[in-house]
């Protein structure tokens, strides 16, 4: 799984910086969650480091059935 980013070089004395990019949440993770991280699927993957696609084109959720939900920890009764 690819996530959409933006990473800066360290300058200065600043450190590198990055951070994850988020959109509304597909119909996977909108039952949980108000945002989702973008996933990159593989064919997209070279546009967006090549910048040949418009970032609307992969700035979106997945469609469904992309991510599996799971429980990772039970909510206490």
């Amino acid at each position: 799984m690819t996530i959409a980013g933006l990473w800066r070089a360290a300058t200065g004395n600043k450190p590198p910086t990055f951070t994850m990019l988020t959109t509304d949440p597909g119909p996977d993770v909108a039952p949980y969650h108000n945002r989702q991280v973008v996933v990159l699927q593989p064919h997209e993957w070279v546009a967006w480091l090549s910048l040949t696609k418009p970032e609307a084109e992969l700035l979106r959720p997945l469609p469904i059935g992309s991510l599996a939900v799971e429980t990772v920890r039970p909510e206490k009764s």
